[in-house]
């Protein structure tokens, strides 16, 4: 049975992004929503990891191809209708909330922040001389380990204490990694992004030079925004994953 799937809103009058995967824009008044087919999905049955993870791809890349140029309200993944109708019914139901929430995201963008640990080059050294040199050396190899360490800390924090500014919220990523010392999504107003690239840009040398890999990337839709958006109501037009 083919369903619809509801990935999220963008204003009225959107035009369609021909590099987005296949999807259509169905206008609903005020806004217009990025939906797509979904071919014989069974929503009694447990989805195979495989399907799931197919599925969150095609929802993310359908997205991520509107926020750059236009306001994108993320929908949840599970919002899967019977027909395009019953699409529109559901968000009339709510739309006040929905067009509060794009006129909230209108000028703010989602970016990531990762700042990774890489390999340090080990300086050659000629063999000891006795013993007492090689506990002089093994000692000297242990002290700069922990500076490095402390150092490297003490940037992350730097990084963090100078988004506070340009930023309106920071979470940090669930997706957590033992050599990523800072790995964190922020929400910013569109009009500071050029401020958040000149402070990337500012500290990469820094960076480099403690053996760290700072990456800023994104437009993202804004998964993380605190909005507060309607949750689709479960009946016999709407299933969830």
């Amino acid at each position: 049975m083919q369903r619809f799937q509801l990935h999220g809103l963008v204003p009225a009058h959107t035009q369609p992004q021909p590099s987005a995967a296949d999807h259509e824009i169905l206008p609903c008044g005020p806004v217009s929503a990025l939906i797509s087919t979904i071919a014989h999905l069974d929503m009694d049955e447990e989805l195979s990891p495989d399907v799931l993870a197919t599925w969150a791809v095609k929802h993310n890349a359908i997205l991520t191809a509107y926020c750059a140029d236009t306001t994108v309200v993320p929908m949840a993944i599970g919002a899967v209708f019977s027909d395009r109708s019953a699409i529109a019914a559901e968000l009339n139901a709510d739309m006040d909330a929905h067009i509060a929430a794009l006129r909230v995201l209108r000028d703010v963008q989602e970016f990531t922040v990762q700042l990774t640990g890489t390999d340090m080059p080990k300086p050659e050294a000629a063999p000891a001389a006795s013993g007492r040199d090689f506990l002089h050396r093994q000692r000297g190899r242990r002290d700069r380990r922990h500076n490095l360490q402390r150092d490297r800390q003490a940037f992350a924090q730097d990084i963090l204490h100078q988004l506070q500014t340009p930023t309106l919220q920071i979470t940090p990523s669930t997706c957590s990694k033992p050599n990523k010392l800072l790995n964190c999504i922020v929400l910013i107003a569109k009009s500071d992004i050029t401020q958040l690239r000149h402070m990337a840009r500012n500290m990469h040398d820094m960076a480099l030079d403690l053996g760290l890999d700072l990456v800023i990337t994104g437009p993202w839709p804004p998964y993380s925004s605190a909005v507060l958006r309607p949750t689709l109501p479960e009946d016999q037009n709407v299933a969830r994953a």
